[in-house]
């Protein structure tokens, strides 16, 4: 009788965990971007309708936090055939870059963040939908 309810019992948390929602959203996303390697995260996370910032992390190729670049992020929506806003991010002083926008729309959204320092420059790309 106690092996049945050990194993009813971990049947059940491992039913748990598999049924648990799962949002196919990818809140942070890492790529390599011409010289850089790229982070970013969404703040909700994950990205809702409204209000929403945006924060890149850019390193080098060896690892090391780039700080002082110019990060650029343009956005558009495919599936609207419309554009979204271009964003100039902030220097956060540190390797990461932060904008704010307002993703007015429910919809796939898509990305290109630009990265120019030190000669150098590098483009990610990003699609997140948006609920």
């Amino acid at each position: 009788m106690i092996r049945k309810r050990a194993f009813l019992s971990t049947l059940v948390f491992a039913l748990a965990a598999c049924s648990a929602k799962s949002d196919t959203t990818t809140t942070t996303a890492s790529q390599t971007a011409g010289d850089f390697n790229v982070s970013t995260s969404f703040s909700p996370d994950p990205p809702k309708q409204g209000a929403e910032t945006i924060t890149v992390t850019v390193k080098d190729s060896a690892g090391s936090l780039v700080k002082g670049a110019t990060v650029k992020i343009s956005s558009m929506m495919p599936t609207m055939s419309m554009v979204g806003p271009n964003l100039s991010a902030t220097d956060n002083g540190d390797g990461t870059y932060s904008a704010q926008t307002n993703l007015n729309y429910a919809t796939q959204w898509k990305f290109d963040i630009s990265i120019v320092a030190g000669g150098k420059s590098g483009l990610a790309h990003l699609s997140e939908d948006i609920k």
